[in-house]
C-alpha cells in the first residue's frame, strides 16, 4: 500500500543553524500519526515542509508516491497543489467570511455542490446554527470546529494540524480531540498532528513520532512508547522524573542498578553491566513494600485524583514520586520500583545520551 506521505532523510536548516536531520517517516492512508517534541525540536519546520510552505534543502517527500519536493532534481510542488488540509494553532480564519463560506471556500465543484458539502461539514463539527455567524463572533473552540471543517472540505488525502488544540481551553480541548478523532476516521483522512502535550499522543495517535533537536528518534505505537521509550527525553514525555546516575551491574542474568544496598531491576535502553547509567522512573511503578528501599516523605500533592507523594531516598539524595490514593500517613517508608517503569539511558562523557 502506497504512503500518503512519505519523507527520505529530509533535512532543513536555517542559515548554518540545522534544523531538521535525515527525517525518515512514512504515513499510511488513515493513519493518525502524532508527532511530538519540545521547542526547538523542528517539529513545525518538518510540518510546513511536509505543506508546501517552505522547502527542503536535501531528501525527498512524495505525497500519494508522487514527489512534491526534492532539492537534488529542483523538483517542487506548492501547498494548494498537494491535496492537504491544514489546520493551525491560530485558527486562521477569514474574517470577512462567515463560517459557512470559511468552510465553502475550500469545498470543490458547483457553487451548489460547495454549499451543500459545506453544510453538511458544519453539521458534522456541530456548528450549523453558525453558518451566518462571523468567526469573531464566536469563542476559540468553536472557531477551531469551524478550521477543521475547512480543512475536510476538499477531502484531503493527509490532515496537518500545527499545535492545534493548544489555545482552547482545556475542557474543550479534550471534545475536540474526540471530534478530529472520529472526523478523520468517518472520512478514512490520514493525519500528522505536531503537538507538545501527552494528552495528544495518547488520545489521537496511532503511532507517535518524537522529534529531538531535529532528529527522528522514535516511532512506536502508543502502547509501545509508554513501555520502551527510547531516550531520556521521552521518559521524561511520559511521565518518569528522577535523572540520577548509577552504574548498571548484572545479578544472575537480571540487569539493574544498587540503590541503598538493595538490587533494583531496571529496563535498560542500550546500556550494558557495568556501564554509567542514567535512571528515571514512573510513578506509577513506585510503591511501599517491606523489603523495599529506606525513603523518606519530602512532600505530597494532590492531582487529579491521587496524591503524588515526593521521597528522597535514604543516605544517597534521589528523589522518586510515588502515586497514592491518600496522603502518606508516614514521613518514612521503604519502596520498590516496577522494573516495567523504570529505565536506565547510556552515559557518554559526563551527560545523558539526551
Amino acid at each position: 500500500m502506497t504512503a500518503v506521505l512519505s519523507l527520505e532523510q529530509v533535512s532543513k536548516r536555517y542559515g548554518k543553524t540545522p534544523v531538521l536531520h535525515d527525517v525518515t517517516l512514512d504515513v499510511k492512508p488513515g493513519e493518525f500519526v502524532v508527532l511530538i517534541g519540545g521547542s526547538g525540536s523542528g517539529k513545525t519546520t518538518l510540518l510546513r515542509l511536509v505543506g508546501g510552505l517552505e522547502h527542503a534543502d536535501r531528501g525527498v517527500i512524495r505525497m500519494r508516491g508522487k514527489v512534491v519536493d526534492e532539492p537534488a532534481k529542483g523538483r517542487f510542488i506548492s501547498a494548494e497543489r498537494r491535496g492537504l488540509g491544514m489546520v493551525f494553532q491560530d485558527y486562521a480564519l477569514w474574517p470577512h467570511f462567515t463560517c459557512l463560506q470559511n468552510v465553502e471556500a475550500a469545498a470543490r465543484g458547483t457553487q451548489t455542490a460547495r454549499r451543500g458539502a459545506a453544510m453538511e461539514l458544519l453539521d458534522r463539527v456541530g456548528m450549523a446554527q453558525y453558518a451566518a455567524v462571523f468567526p469573531h463572533q464566536i469563542s476559540g473552540g468553536q472557531q477551531q470546529r469551524i478550521g477543521v471543517a475547512r480543512a475536510l472540505a476538499a477531502r484531503p488525502d493527509l490532515l496537518l494540524f500545527d499545535e492545534a488544540l493548544s489555545s482552547v481551553d482545556v475542557d474543550i480541548r479534550e471534545r475536540l480531540r474526540m471530534e478530529i478523532r472520529e472526523l478523520a476516521q468517518k472520512f478514512g483522512t490520514a493525519a500528522l498532528f505536531v503537538s507538545h502535550d501527552p494528552l495528544d499522543a495518547w488520545r489521537l495517535a496511532d503511532r507517535i513520532a518524537v522529534l529531538e533537536d531535529g532528529l527522528l528518534t522514535q516511532t512506536a505505537t502508543p502502547s509501545e512508547f509508554y513501555a520502551n521509550p527510547k531516550t531520556p527525553r521521552a521518559a521524561r514525555f511520559i511521565g518518569a522524573i528522577g535523572g540520577f546516575g548509577a552504574e548498571i551491574v548484572d545479578e544472575q542474568g537480571e540487569l539493574g542498578i544498587g540503590v541503598g544496598g538493595r538490587f533494583c531491576r531496571v529496563t535498560s535502553i542500550g546500556v550494558k553491566s557495568g556501564q554509567r547509567a542514567i535512571v528515571y522512573a514512573r510513578p506509577e511503578g513506585v510503591s511501599r513494600a517491606e523489603d523495599g528501599i529506606p525513603a523518606n516523605l519530602l512532600y505530597c500533592l494532590f492531582e487529579a485524583g491521587w496524591h503524588r507523594a515526593y521521597w528522597q531516598l535514604a543516605d544517597i539524595g534521589v528523589s522518586l514520586c510515588s502515586l497514592e490514593s491518600a496522603p502518606p500517613d508516614v514521613t518514612t517508608a521503604k519502596l520498590k520500583i516496577d522494573r516495567r517503569h523504570i529505565f536506565a539511558y547510556p552515559v557518554i562523557g559526563d551527560i545523558a545520551n539526551d
